[in-house]
């Protein structure tokens, strides 16, 4: 972790540090330990990890009129392609989304700065499946998923795909306005078929698995085979195509280790002045640290890019 605490001391400055009080409170998430065998493993040994898949759940959520649709016949059968309502991007999303609403900003250009550094590293190849993640909640984690994304689609000649696995909270459809679902869920758990989940954006080359119908097994259903098989097909059929996912928060729940198995580059997200350093630490000792290509200040105000943080990334941790 040598790498990790020097990386962390020149982006020190944005990190908070506890006082004497806080240091004796008990730390603000619990979380497992996480499997001895999580760290290091390539993306080929990912495809050999093997869990007990969970079982089929027969019974659909409650009826949701937003969600589902109208009710039909006696019988109350689904229309289970009804278009479901979106809800519409606030003033305060368009002033975040710099990448789609203001590609000319310095914001913007922060997160193009992101980009160029992730397409060319000091050393090996670029990341093509990169999971952005963070320690605690609210720390610009999906609005910065969003961005790159963005500018990913409108910098390259290349596709684009955001998987939205935060499935207690998503907010990636909300961002870039496409249904909740089909999703990840309704593939993983329900028989959708992986071309009905994907959803094309307004943005060109920019397309998105969303989260799909709410589930209470989020890391049983993201450690199954059938995950591991889909960002296996994801990346092979498609060799042009990055792949962004936006995770939970590290020390939240274990859906961001089990997710780390079977991507080739992590972003950590910090929101400066707010997230401690210790905080930070604890979080990154969870996930692989050879797939650690960098970790990123968010602004407590616009929740962008913070400018000393991203010359970090062009380090190796």
């Amino acid at each position: 972790m040598g790498r990790m605490d020097d990386l962390l001391r020149k982006a020190g400055h944005g990190l908070s540090r506890p006082s004497p009080e806080d240091e004796a409170k008990p730390p603000r998430f619990t979380r497992p330990t996480p499997p001895a065998d999580a760290p290091g493993q390539s993306y080929d040994q990912a495809r050999q990890f093997r869990s007990t898949p969970p079982p089929v759940d027969d019974d659909l959520p409650p009826y949701d009129p937003d969600l589902d649709g109208p009710l039909e016949g006696e019988e109350g059968l689904r229309i289970v392609d009804a278009p479901p309502q979106r809800e519409p991007l606030s003033d305060e999303d368009k002033q975040r989304l710099v990448s789609l609403f203001a590609p000319a900003s310095p914001q913007a250009k922060r997160i193009d700065m992101l980009r160029s550094q992730l397409l060319y590293p000091f050393h090996g190849d670029p990341p093509r499946t990169i999971m952005i993640t963070s320690a605690a909640p609210r720390e610009g984690r999906s609005l910065l998923t969003t961005n790159l994304a963005i500018s990913f689609a409108r910098g390259l000649q290349e596709f684009v795909l955001v998987i939205d696995c935060h499935l207690a909270a998503p907010a990636i459809h909300r961002l870039l306005q496409v249904p909740l679902r089909p999703g990840l869920t309704d593939y993983l758990e329900h028989g959708a078929a992986l071309p009905e989940v994907i959803h094309w954006t307004a943005v060109d080359k920019l397309s998105v698995i969303p989260a799909g119908r709410p589930s209470q097994r989020t890391a049983e259903i993201l450690a199954t085979d059938k995950m591991v098989d889909m960002m296996f097909e994801l990346r092979e059929r498609y060799s042009d195509r990055y792949i962004i996912l936006d995770t939970p928060p590290v020390q939240e729940v274990d859906d961001p280790a089990v997710l780390a198995r079977v991507v080739e580059g992590i972003v950590f997200v910090a929101l400066g002045g707010v997230t401690e350093r210790d905080q930070v630490l604890r979080a990154m000792r969870s996930l692989p640290e050879e797939k650690i290509v960098g970790m990123v200040l968010n602004d407590p105000q616009a929740a962008v890019l913070d400018a000393p943080a991203l010359a970090g990334l062009s380090e190796t941790l």
